[in-house]
């Protein structure tokens, strides 16, 4: 098979590093600018200790202990990692800022990295269309129409070790579940093996925990993968965590604290039981609130805001709305014993007046 190898839009490491340490928070009468760093804001937690730790472990590491974007080789194979939680608890965006951090390596799905591939398996995928899609990422789109899966792992095995890429980072793969569930096996193992010769990162649901570490005739594949269940936060941790982010984003968006949160003691435990406990969904509840009011040309950011985004987006979730005023307030303190009779109205009222964009003048994204 004839090789057409395309040249590689892979940026310089200047560029990278450049890119990775524009983390300066844009002026604030950019508002586009400033909603959009918001929203990609990360906010670190023990995951990512976690996630290092069994880095360490498959990843080479240098004089000064940083690990490196080549593999750790054991008798010729090598080992990956599986990251497992439930769907939207940050999963994804663990992996890739914890990388990009310790590689100084940006990390998307439109272009390769120095080192690194990052890919998304499709919902309807088949193995043959994500080693197709991993061609593609190197620059190579010419496939053949007819390839058997052995001949489409040959080349996108060759078209990887070209693109000198060491680390493939492949997300969702529950979705390639049930389709043949020992050809999946396989698939999983060939990048740690055969030749592979990378470190595999699988990302999956609960599902491909399971597939992974509670089969018996997946015994071998669980002994290459360590395993990263994203298990919930003890409340206090989660609550430590809120309110950091809170505090924090708020901040860095030139907001204030209306009384309406300020005042509230329980305001974190309303964000983590509307999110039902969920990390990654109350950081998204957070980022997308303060997004609203700086849209909406707010000085403060209020419990409306955050009232609003849940009626919106969150509903399906839970479909008892935590930021509406009622009893909740009584009802947080009395679940901890302190009778003490507050109530919601106690913390400052809502600011339901907000100073609306004219129509027509939409933010550009």
């Amino acid at each position: 098979m004839t090789d057409m190898t395309l040249p590689l839009e892979t940026p310089a490491a200047e560029e990278i590093e450049a890119t990775l340490a524009a983390s300066t928070r844009p002026p604030r009468d950019n508002v586009p600018a400033l909603c959009h760093w918001i929203r990609n804001r990360y906010v670190s937690s023990d995951w990512d200790n976690d996630l290092l730790a069994r880095l360490e472990m498959v990843l080479c590491r240098d004089g000064d202990g940083r690990v490196q974007a080549q593999p750790k080789s054991f008798h010729g194979e090598t080992r990956g990692i599986a990251v497992t939680g439930p769907s939207r608890d940050g999963k994804s965006t663990l992996v890739r800022r914890v990388l990009e951090r310790e590689l100084g390596e940006r990390i998307d799905d439109k272009r390769v990295g120095r080192h690194v591939v990052y890919q998304r398996v499709r919902t309807a995928a088949t193995l043959k269309s994500v080693y197709r899609d991993l061609c593609a990422a190197t620059g190579f789109t010419r496939l053949p129409a007819r390839m058997t899966i052995p001949e489409a792992q040959e080349l996108a095995m060759h078209r990887l070790r070209l693109a000198d890429i060491r680390i493939v980072i492949l997300d969702e793969v529950h979705n390639l579940l049930g389709y043949d569930n020992r050809a999946v096996n396989l698939f999983l193992k060939t990048f740690m093996q055969d030749g592979g010769e990378f470190c595999l990162i699988a990302i999956g649901t609960e599902v491909l925990r399971k597939f992974i570490y509670e089969r018996e005739e997946n015994l071998e594949l669980a002994g290459r993968l360590l395993e990263l269940s994203l298990k919930r936060f003890p409340q206090k941790t989660s609550l430590a965590l809120i309110n950091s982010a809170l505090d924090g984003l708020s901040a860095e968006a030139g907001l204030r604290l209306a009384p309406s949160i300020r005042r509230d003691p329980y305001f974190a435990e309303r964000i983590l039981e509307g999110c039902r406990g969920s990390y990654g969904r109350s950081m998204r509840l957070i980022s997308t609130s303060i997004v609203l009011a700086l849209e909406e040309g707010a000085s403060a950011l209020d419990i409306e805001d955050f009232r609003r985004v849940f009626d919106l987006d969150l509903l399906y979730l839970n479909p008892e709305n935590p930021f509406l005023l009622s009893d909740w307030a009584a009802r947080a303190t009395a679940a901890v014993g302190d009778a003490v009779g507050l109530i919601d109205s106690d913390f400052g009222a809502a600011s339901k007046t907000r100073r609306r964009r004219k129509a027509g003048k939409g933010i550009p994204t």
